[in-house]
């Protein structure tokens, strides 16, 4: 069990000539965060602006420095290291500098290129391959491996985008969720839930649970329309349907030269297959658990929420020594 009172956070400054420094005196608040929309992990660091000999601290930590968070608690640690990504100083009052830091993965949500792989290859084989090209080492460890067609990535998605669309083909196969994260200085893909020991979150470590649900987002009903013509019509060529216990809630897809009615049919399925369900947002906040990540199962017994969840997004919060998460149901 994580003694929240005994969790400490170092803060390290190395520059591009490896230089170190420690920030432990001038830290003002640290933040981790992986989101759920995000492959890298983001941390948020603010520290006062002081002298270091001639020059500034201002000076020294600059854009491409390595910020090293080193979390420790009673009988534990992690380390976190991340590259300065935005770097925001404000001379007011307090002279303070806000630098924001990705682990590597950051660079594969903000790169393209093209790439062509012939028929035939493993998921595994097509992820290590485009990894080992950013110089991302990949740890494999999802059971789940299908062999691909004809892959031609044109430049139009990220990196990042090109991983995530090859796993989802596997997802769709098996069913089973997997998760992206950096790790020991590689790119891991696991299952969901795969941690142990389960950590128990119950009622004394916590401080709030939100549970909402809506249908703001529902689409029940896709209708695919075909080319137009000189008159500017579009022929009805399929409709797909999803759970209409909800009612009509329609979108349109405009198929062109381009799209076949195999493919607008795809897109119309994973449409559903994204937007089909009432939306459900679960939240908790309480005492923080350093090494708690996106992915993890967790079990909670405080509020309305007394059963096991997924860790879909996490936030640690070092200056208060809280965590929020964003969960999904079991």
């Amino acid at each position: 069990m994580v003694d929240v009172k005994t969790i400490t956070h170092e803060v390290t400054l190395i520059t591009e000539t490896g230089a170190r420094y420690d920030l432990g005196g001038v830290k003002l608040s640290v933040e981790r965060e992986e989101s759920i929309n995000e492959l890298a992990q983001r941390a948020t660091v603010r520290i006062a602006n002081r002298r270091l000999g001639s020059t500034w601290l201002v000076n020294v930590a600059k854009i491409n420095c390595i910020i090293r968070i080193r979390e420790s608690w009673n009988g534990g640690e992690i380390t976190y290291d991340g590259t300065i990504w935005d770097w925001h100083y404000s001379s007011a009052i307090q002279q303070e500098l806000t630098i924001t830091v990705y682990d590597p993965l950051i660079r594969l949500q903000q790169s393209r290129e093209f790439y062509y792989y012939r028929a035939g290859m493993t998921t595994q084989a097509l992820v290590t391959d485009i990894c080992g090209q950013w110089n991302i080492p990949v740890s494999y460890q999802w059971p789940h491996s299908i062999t691909h067609g004809k892959k031609a990535f044109r430049g139009k998605k990220s990196i990042a985008d090109m991983i995530v669309n090859l796993l989802e083909e596997v997802k769709e196969k098996t069913g089973e969720k997997y998760i992206i994260r950096f790790a020991n200085g590689q790119m891991e893909i696991i299952g969901y839930g795969t941690n142990s020991p389960v950590y128990l979150l119950d009622r004394n470590g916590t401080i709030s649970t939100s549970d909402r649900l809506n249908i703001n987002n529902l689409v029940t009903k896709v209708k695919i329309y075909g080319r137009q013509d000189n008159n500017d019509r579009r022929p009805v060529e399929a409709i797909v349907e999803g759970d209409l216990q909800f009612g009509i809630l329609q979108e349109v897809i405009l198929r062109d030269s381009n799209t076949t009615i195999a493919d607008a049919r795809a897109e119309a399925d994973a449409l559903l297959e994204a937007r089909g369900k009432p939306e459900r947002t679960i939240k908790w906040e309480g005492a923080d658990v350093p090494f708690l990540r996106k992915g993890d199962r967790v079990e909670i017994r405080a509020g309305n929420l007394t059963r096991f969840f997924h860790v879909e997004g996490v936030v640690h919060r070092g200056e208060t020594r809280r965590m929020s998460l964003t969960l999904s149901r079991i």
